[in-house]
């Protein structure tokens, strides 16, 4: 039985993942905040959970010694998928919510895949998710638009490291999902997130590099500049 790690496990695309991953034999470690809404998920069976905030500097030694507790010696597929917007201009955010959003978004990501590098043998999958606000400038979101572009950055050149190992990264581009990430101000035309899923689940099967969702989003990488333009969501 393959074994599977999600961050932000407990809802949207999260949830959907731990479902779909369950539903193909998978044992799916499942890794959020909210250790009540992560017993709800035990009922799918072949699933465990880690409770643990990735705002926390030491989070991804945390969630290797978890592991260890469990008896996971082997992960075939991590999906780093946690992730939250600030919804408000620039000059409104503090310093305190600039780190959070950083270290969420950016860091812990890769400071999890570097912890747990060895537990992902030749042929394993590191997925990260991303956002189609990577190659615009979304005036709605500017501290979350840079901390994806920054975390795009990061995996390009880690998938060059990973590759070297046997080890396949998996960027996944989505535009915006009707996700509880909006606390009820969803902006017209978001993806549900079941498409983001079985998108992301597609690439792991069929060993993908890159995902656009939808497919015509990759147009936009292909532009001249960055930003290739200013973007508002309309709610």
């Amino acid at each position: 039985m393959k074994t599977a790690l999600i961050t932000g496990a407990t809802g949207g695309i999260g949830r959907l993942l731990v479902e779909a991953l369950v539903g193909r034999d998978y044992r799916v470690i499942g890794v959020a905040r909210n250790e009540e809404r992560l017993k709800e998920l035990q009922s799918l069976g072949n699933f465990d959970y880690i409770v643990a905030d990735l705002r926390e500097r030491n989070v991804p030694k945390v969630i290797r010694s978890e592991l260890r507790n469990l008896g996971v010696e082997r992960l075939d597929v991590l999906i780093n998928n946690a992730g939250f917007g600030i919804l408000k201009p620039l000059v409104e955010q503090s310093e305190e919510e600039l780190e959070e959003i950083f270290r969420v978004n950016t860091i812990a990501p890769v400071a999890l895949t570097r912890e747990l590098l060895d537990l992902i043998p030749r042929g394993g999958k590191v997925v990260m998710v991303l956002s189609g606000v990577v190659f615009v400038n979304v005036r709605d979101l500017p501290s979350y638009g840079a901390s994806k572009a920054a975390l795009h950055y990061l995996s390009v050149n880690l998938e060059h490291e990973l590759e070297k190992k046997g080890i396949t990264l998996i960027r996944v581009y989505p535009k915006q999902v009707s996700t509880p990430f909006w606390n009820d101000m969803v902006p017209q035309g978001t993806l549900h997130p079941k498409d983001v899923v079985s998108a992301i689940i597609t690439a792991i099967e069929k060993n993908k590099r890159e995902v656009f969702i939808p497919s015509y989003l990759k147009l936009v990488k292909y532009l001249p500049r960055w930003p290739v333009f200013n973007y508002r969501f309309k709610f």
